[in-house]
């Protein structure tokens, strides 16, 4: 298995984690849409394109990232615009005249495609369009999976952009169409994003606005399968090591999530090659170094550069000094924590944790916090810290 690092994993790098997928399509099943809910670098959009590239027969899967949208109709546009240039829209027209007619209609009514102009004219609503979209397609074809990434982060876009009325009336819109009578039926969504959902949610209104979705939960690898995985790139790159040596490095990383296996993979062959010797634990302990080198900046620093989209101002200042407390002393104490929440002059920091704890930062342990995964805290005691 090819280590591919810092991308999704597709083809002959791609995983199967059977076990979510199953679940995911036992839902799916049900007619229901999911909230995929994962903490960062879990694995969730290459479990997202494994779906698109290999669905099970009468499922059509359309991923869509939705990062940068600031505002409600350009969000439907781009769910409009990728369904109509998508394999799934492409082959129902084939065997669909209908489906056909009704895209080369709804083309005569936007002024753009994909960024090509097509007329000049006011933009018209891109959520009836996909109404009527989604209203043409018949269930006796095939059931559309729209899956929707980074869609937390959208809420959070148009929050900050259009207010918070306006991202209220967005997250009611997604409700509408996922209930509409005449869409319910063959078309479900999935949703997911590298922040949690819910503590968005609640920041613009109860929960009651998502409470028709299904969770579906993506852990970290159990043992056995974190121990196949980290053998399997080992063997494609020719390293050869004793299975208690890789024990011992699923040890060191606690957490034990695709990306950081492949990560620390990569440094492991790096020591082989520099060293030309077999590989002992003190080559492993010297990979562990090497993983939080600075060259490796590019696969940590969005950890917490992502931190200040979410937090603003003094929310930022508190969720910093949480990460560098907690990194230096290993945990961090609940009268600590209030402390820092009256000093940074926050009402509640309770959401501030659970936003912290469900992205996979960090997690509670006997009443007090400590990091997730010691990659990260090394990597945050080495170069945050400081």
């Amino acid at each position: 298995m090819k280590n591919s690092l810092g991308k999704p994993a597709t083809d002959d790098a791609f995983y199967d984690r059977e076990k979510e997928i199953k679940k995911i399509y036992r839902v799916l099943e049900t007619g229901t849409s999911i909230y995929l809910a994962a903490p960062r670098r879990v694995g969730k959009t290459s479990i997202l394109k494994h779906l698109e590239e290999s669905p099970k027969d009468g499922f059509y899967f359309v991923y869509i990232i939705t990062e940068s949208v600031d505002t409600k109709n350009e969000f439907f546009k781009v769910l409009f615009e990728e369904l109509i240039k998508s394999k799934a829209i492409q082959n129902l027209s084939k065997i669909s005249h209908s489906i056909k007619d009704v895209v080369t209609g709804l083309l005569g009514r936007v002024n753009s495609i994909n960024g090509v102009e097509l007329r000049e004219g006011k933009e018209p609503d891109y959520f009836e369009l996909l109404v009527d979209l989604f209203s043409n397609i018949s269930k006796e074809h095939a059931r559309v999976i729209v899956m929707i990434d980074e869609f937390p982060q959208t809420i959070q876009n148009i929050m900050e952009i259009e207010g918070k009325k306006s991202a209220e009336n967005f997250l009611q819109k997604n409700r509408e169409i996922r209930h509409h009578k005449n869409i319910q039926e063959k078309i479900s969504f999935i949703y997911t994003g590298s922040i949690s959902l819910f503590p968005m949610v609640e920041k613009v209104t109860s929960l009651t606005a998502i409470n028709d979705l299904r969770t579906v939960s993506v852990e970290p690898l159990e043992p056995d399968d974190a121990k196949f995985f980290l053998s399997l790139l080992l063997q494609n790159d020719n390293i050869v090591i004793k299975e208690g040596l890789i024990d011992y490095v699923l040890i060191k990383m606690s957490w034990l999530i695709p990306f950081h296996l492949q990560l620390i993979e990569q440094e492991i062959v790096d020591v082989f090659e520099s060293d030309g010797k077999e590989i002992d634990e003190v080559a492993i302990n010297k990979a562990f170094d090497q993983v939080v080198h600075s060259r490796n900046k590019p696969q940590f620093e969005p950890y917490f550069a992502r931190l200040a989209k979410i937090f603003k101002g003094e929310e930022y200042k508190f969720v910093m000094e949480v990460l560098t407390i907690t990194a230096k002393n290993d945990k961090i104490e609940p009268n600590v924590l209030n402390d820092m929440g009256v000093k940074h002059q926050l009402q509640e920091t309770k959401t501030i944790m659970e936003i912290l704890e469900s992205d996979g930062y960090i997690f509670e342990n006997g009443g007090h916090y400590r990091y997730t995964s010691p990659i990260l805290q090394l990597w945050c005691k080495k170069h945050i810290c400081q």
